[in-house]
């Protein structure tokens, strides 16, 4: 499914650049219009879990935007929807089972596959002779698709449910749907003609709730040392960090007396 919506993030733009026009005159008297465009890139996956310290997940991201002509060159509103990876990873590490034998653990890393719907404002604070330099701030609403969490599930058949425990389960149970955040960052505009730009991008994205809250669970076998121990409460919060480029093309009408 993920790979047909990134597909319409970054051909359904081609596919409209068709319609600009160039008109001259003052906007909002002589014409009116908007941006759209699209991105996409890199993302780099952190997550603030309980009781366990994680690293920066490689993953990558893409989206649809709509943004108002900025006022006098400077401010606009944006609108987006995308297709993002976010999550974190473990460094693969040497466990053991309740007799004592060795084990390689599975998969590291942990990838939650959400869509993510934001709005917000940009602003331009400098200019040069090939760019207009901008932040920006939002917010956002994103769902789940789906996650890789049940790669875990092979250590249920190996070693037990208990040695599962020690990692988060494939459950809606724990997994929230809908996470919500804000998105603060900065660009570079690059003007290409009239009608068509180029941009880099760099944002960070921290969310305000939970993506995976999971209650204590109790005589949980110890992967990394002797006997049983109990797991506390799994909450994990999602921050994201996108370096994203892109296009955005005009789209223009002219106002007739």
């Amino acid at each position: 499914m993920h790979r047909i919506l990134l597909l319409l993030l970054f051909v359904l733009p081609l596919s409209l650049s068709a319609q600009n026009l160039q008109q001259e005159g003052e906007y909002g008297i002589d014409w009116g219009g908007y941006l759209f465009g699209f991105k996409g890139g890199a993302s780099l996956g952190n997550q603030d879990w309980t009781g366990l310290e994680t690293e920066l997940l490689l993953g990558y991201h893409g989206a649809l935007f709509v943004e108002s002509v900025p006022a006098q060159g400077k401010f606009s509103f944006y609108g987006q929807l995308g297709y993002h990876i976010r999550g974190s990873r473990i460094s693969r590490r040497r466990g053991f089972t309740f007799g004592g034998a060795g084990v390689t653990l599975p998969a590291d890393d942990f990838r939650f596959q959400n869509i993510s719907l934001g709005i917000g404002a940009k602003q331009v604070f400098g200019y040069s002779r090939i760019a207009d330099f901008y932040y920006l701030l939002g917010v956002r609403l994103d769902y789940n698709v789906d996650t890789n969490l049940d790669e875990y599930d092979q250590l249920e058949g190996s070693f037990g449910l208990n040695f599962r425990a020690n990692y988060p389960f494939e459950s809606y149970s724990f997994i929230n749907r809908f996470t919500y955040g804000v998105s603060a960052g900065a660009g570079a505009n690059i003007p290409i003609n009239d009608a068509m730009g180029g941009f880099v991008e760099i944002s960070a994205h921290p969310d305000l709730n939970f993506q995976y809250n999971q209650p204590p669970i109790q005589n949980v076998i110890d992967p990394f040392g002797a006997g049983n121990r109990t797991i506390g409460e799994r909450a994990i919060r999602n921050f994201t960090i996108e370096i994203s480029v892109g296009l955005r093309f005009l789209r223009k009408w002219t106002y007739i007396d």
